[in-house]
Protein backbone atom coordinates (compact mmCIF):
# COMPACT_ATOMS: atom_id res chain seq x y z
CA UNK A 1 0.00 0.00 0.00
CA UNK A 2 1.45 3.38 -1.15
CA UNK A 3 1.91 5.94 1.78
CA UNK A 4 -0.50 8.37 2.47
CA UNK A 5 0.73 11.73 1.87
CA UNK A 6 0.02 14.14 4.67
CA UNK A 7 0.00 18.02 4.89
CA UNK A 8 0.69 17.73 8.88
CA UNK A 9 3.86 15.63 8.81
CA UNK A 10 5.01 18.08 5.98
CA UNK A 11 5.25 21.02 8.38
CA UNK A 12 6.45 19.32 11.34
CA UNK A 13 9.69 18.56 9.30
CA UNK A 14 9.67 21.59 8.40
CA UNK A 15 9.07 23.44 11.57
CA UNK A 16 11.35 20.44 13.06
CA UNK A 17 14.02 20.87 11.21
CA UNK A 18 13.45 25.30 10.95
CA UNK A 19 13.68 25.06 15.21
CA UNK A 20 16.02 22.01 15.70
CA UNK A 21 18.80 24.02 16.94
CA UNK A 22 16.42 25.71 19.41
CA UNK A 23 15.25 22.21 20.18
CA UNK A 24 18.67 20.54 21.14
CA UNK A 25 19.55 23.36 23.66
CA UNK A 26 15.96 22.94 25.15
CA UNK A 27 16.93 19.35 25.98
CA UNK A 28 19.83 19.77 27.56
CA UNK A 29 17.80 21.97 30.58
CA UNK A 30 14.01 20.58 30.32
CA UNK A 31 12.48 17.30 29.42
CA UNK A 32 9.97 16.82 26.81
CA UNK A 33 7.09 16.93 29.56
CA UNK A 34 7.80 19.94 31.71
CA UNK A 35 8.15 21.49 27.36
CA UNK A 36 4.36 20.39 26.72
CA UNK A 37 3.11 21.41 30.27
CA UNK A 38 4.74 24.98 29.40
CA UNK A 39 2.94 24.95 26.08
CA UNK A 40 -0.19 24.38 27.55
CA UNK A 41 0.38 27.51 29.91
CA UNK A 42 1.41 29.72 26.84
CA UNK A 43 -1.72 28.07 25.17
CA UNK A 44 -4.21 29.24 28.54
CA UNK A 45 -2.32 32.37 28.14
CA UNK A 46 -3.31 33.36 24.78
CA UNK A 47 -6.97 32.37 25.32
CA UNK A 48 -6.85 35.13 28.29
CA UNK A 49 -5.32 37.31 26.06
CA UNK A 50 -8.24 36.42 23.38
CA UNK A 51 -10.72 36.28 25.67
CA UNK A 52 -9.92 40.45 26.89
CA UNK A 53 -9.30 41.59 23.43
CA UNK A 54 -5.34 41.77 23.37
CA UNK A 55 -4.90 40.66 20.23
CA UNK A 56 -1.84 42.19 19.69
CA UNK A 57 -0.19 39.85 22.04
CA UNK A 58 -2.55 36.80 22.35
CA UNK A 59 -1.07 35.58 18.85
CA UNK A 60 2.50 35.38 19.99
CA UNK A 61 1.44 33.35 22.74
CA UNK A 62 -0.28 31.24 20.69
CA UNK A 63 2.49 30.96 18.38
CA UNK A 64 4.95 29.96 21.46
CA UNK A 65 2.57 27.51 22.22
CA UNK A 66 3.19 25.75 18.68
CA UNK A 67 6.76 25.74 18.89
CA UNK A 68 6.72 24.92 22.36
CA UNK A 69 4.54 21.44 20.91
CA UNK A 70 7.25 21.02 17.95
CA UNK A 71 10.34 20.92 20.56
CA UNK A 72 8.85 18.17 22.90
CA UNK A 73 8.60 15.92 20.26
CA UNK A 74 11.90 17.07 19.14
CA UNK A 75 13.28 17.07 22.55
CA UNK A 76 11.85 13.43 23.37
CA UNK A 77 13.63 11.94 20.63
CA UNK A 78 16.98 13.55 20.85
CA UNK A 79 17.65 12.72 24.51
CA UNK A 80 15.94 9.33 24.11
CA UNK A 81 13.08 10.18 26.27
CA UNK A 82 10.38 8.71 24.34
CA UNK A 83 7.24 7.32 26.35
CA UNK A 84 3.90 5.93 25.56
CA UNK A 85 3.05 8.65 28.62
CA UNK A 86 4.61 11.04 26.80
CA UNK A 87 2.46 10.83 23.65
CA UNK A 88 -0.62 10.60 25.68
CA UNK A 89 0.52 13.77 27.20
CA UNK A 90 1.52 15.64 24.01
CA UNK A 91 -1.93 14.63 22.18
CA UNK A 92 -3.80 15.45 25.31
CA UNK A 93 -2.10 19.14 25.45
CA UNK A 94 -3.25 19.58 21.93
CA UNK A 95 -6.30 18.92 22.76
CA UNK A 96 -6.12 21.50 25.86
CA UNK A 97 -4.38 24.56 23.85
CA UNK A 98 -7.08 24.00 20.75
CA UNK A 99 -9.91 24.24 23.48
CA UNK A 100 -8.18 27.27 25.75
CA UNK A 101 -7.56 29.77 23.07
CA UNK A 102 -10.57 28.95 20.94
CA UNK A 103 -13.13 29.41 23.74
CA UNK A 104 -11.22 32.70 24.65
CA UNK A 105 -11.93 34.19 21.22
CA UNK A 106 -15.67 32.36 21.83
CA UNK A 107 -15.80 34.73 24.69
CA UNK A 108 -14.89 37.83 23.68
CA UNK A 109 -16.98 37.90 19.82
CA UNK A 110 -19.68 36.54 22.26
CA UNK A 111 -19.53 39.82 24.59
CA UNK A 112 -18.71 41.98 22.24
CA UNK A 113 -22.28 40.69 20.20
CA UNK A 114 -20.40 39.56 16.93
CA UNK A 115 -22.51 36.82 16.85
CA UNK A 116 -21.79 35.27 12.89
CA UNK A 117 -18.03 35.12 14.26
CA UNK A 118 -19.46 33.68 17.92
CA UNK A 119 -20.77 31.26 15.36
CA UNK A 120 -17.91 30.00 13.24
CA UNK A 121 -15.69 29.70 16.30
CA UNK A 122 -18.21 27.68 17.92
CA UNK A 123 -18.28 25.71 15.06
CA UNK A 124 -14.43 25.60 14.68
CA UNK A 125 -14.40 24.00 18.07
CA UNK A 126 -16.80 21.08 17.07
CA UNK A 127 -15.14 20.43 14.22
CA UNK A 128 -11.80 20.66 15.27
CA UNK A 129 -12.92 18.21 18.25
CA UNK A 130 -14.01 15.86 15.65
CA UNK A 131 -10.80 15.92 13.59
CA UNK A 132 -8.91 15.12 16.55
CA UNK A 133 -11.37 12.23 17.76
CA UNK A 134 -11.80 11.07 14.44
CA UNK A 135 -7.90 10.39 14.23
CA UNK A 136 -7.85 9.14 17.49
CA UNK A 137 -10.24 6.31 16.87
CA UNK A 138 -8.91 5.43 13.86
CA UNK A 139 -5.35 4.90 14.75
CA UNK A 140 -7.26 2.82 18.11
CA UNK A 141 -8.50 0.35 15.84
CA UNK A 142 -5.41 0.60 13.53
CA UNK A 143 -6.34 2.52 10.40
CA UNK A 144 -3.56 5.35 9.78
CA UNK A 145 -5.76 8.52 8.90
CA UNK A 146 -3.30 11.26 9.26
CA UNK A 147 -4.33 13.19 6.00
CA UNK A 148 -6.13 16.36 4.99
CA UNK A 149 -5.39 19.92 4.21
CA UNK A 150 -5.95 21.62 7.79
CA UNK A 151 -2.84 20.47 9.49
CA UNK A 152 -2.64 21.66 13.28
CA UNK A 153 0.66 24.11 12.18
CA UNK A 154 -1.23 25.84 9.30
CA UNK A 155 -4.86 25.89 11.40
CA UNK A 156 -3.21 27.75 14.65
CA UNK A 157 -1.32 30.28 11.62
CA UNK A 158 -4.57 30.78 10.40
CA UNK A 159 -6.25 31.68 13.65
CA UNK A 160 -3.66 33.71 15.02
CA UNK A 161 -2.00 35.57 12.60
CA UNK A 162 -5.45 37.29 11.37
CA UNK A 163 -6.18 37.69 15.21
CA UNK A 164 -3.25 39.95 15.50
CA UNK A 165 -3.98 41.88 12.03
CA UNK A 166 -7.68 42.51 13.55
CA UNK A 167 -5.95 43.24 16.78
CA UNK A 168 -3.15 45.61 15.35
CA UNK A 169 -5.56 47.08 12.55
CA UNK A 170 -9.01 47.18 13.77
CA UNK A 171 -10.23 44.97 10.46
CA UNK A 172 -12.32 42.26 11.26
CA UNK A 173 -12.59 41.17 7.74
CA UNK A 174 -8.97 39.24 7.66
CA UNK A 175 -10.33 37.36 10.55
CA UNK A 176 -13.62 36.53 9.61
CA UNK A 177 -12.03 35.87 5.90
CA UNK A 178 -9.38 33.77 7.47
CA UNK A 179 -12.28 32.26 9.82
CA UNK A 180 -14.16 31.28 6.42
CA UNK A 181 -11.47 29.30 5.01
CA UNK A 182 -10.42 27.49 8.20
CA UNK A 183 -14.00 26.29 8.54
CA UNK A 184 -13.64 25.30 4.70
CA UNK A 185 -10.66 22.91 5.42
CA UNK A 186 -11.92 22.12 8.50
CA UNK A 187 -14.94 20.06 6.59
CA UNK A 188 -12.28 18.79 4.23
CA UNK A 189 -9.84 17.16 6.39
CA UNK A 190 -12.86 15.65 8.71
CA UNK A 191 -14.51 14.07 5.15
CA UNK A 192 -10.69 12.91 3.47
CA UNK A 193 -10.00 11.47 7.14
CA UNK A 194 -13.66 9.27 7.24
CA UNK A 195 -12.99 8.09 3.57
CA UNK A 196 -9.67 7.05 4.48
CA UNK A 197 -10.66 5.52 7.50
CA UNK A 198 -13.83 3.90 5.16
CA UNK A 199 -10.95 2.14 3.11
CA UNK A 200 -9.07 1.08 5.20
CA UNK A 201 -11.76 -0.60 7.61
CA UNK A 202 -13.10 -2.33 4.70
CA UNK A 203 -9.22 -3.52 3.37
CA UNK A 204 -9.24 -4.73 7.18
CA UNK A 205 -12.72 -6.74 7.29
CA UNK A 206 -11.96 -7.95 3.80
CA UNK A 207 -8.75 -9.14 4.97
CA UNK A 208 -10.18 -10.71 7.83
CA UNK A 209 -12.91 -12.46 5.81
CA UNK A 210 -10.40 -14.09 3.53
CA UNK A 211 -8.21 -15.27 6.55
CA UNK A 212 -11.27 -17.07 7.87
Amino acid sequence: MSRTWSVDEGLRRFSAAVFHPIGRFLGRVLSPNLITTLSIIAAAAAGYCFAVGRFALGPWLLFLAGLLDIWDGQVAKMTGRISTFGSFYDSTADRLSDLFFSFGTLYYFAANEVYDLTFMVAAYIVLSALISYVKARAEGLGVACNVGLLARPLRLLLFGLPLFIYGVTGNIWVFRGSLYAVLALSLETLAHRIMVIYRGAKEKDTAAAQAS
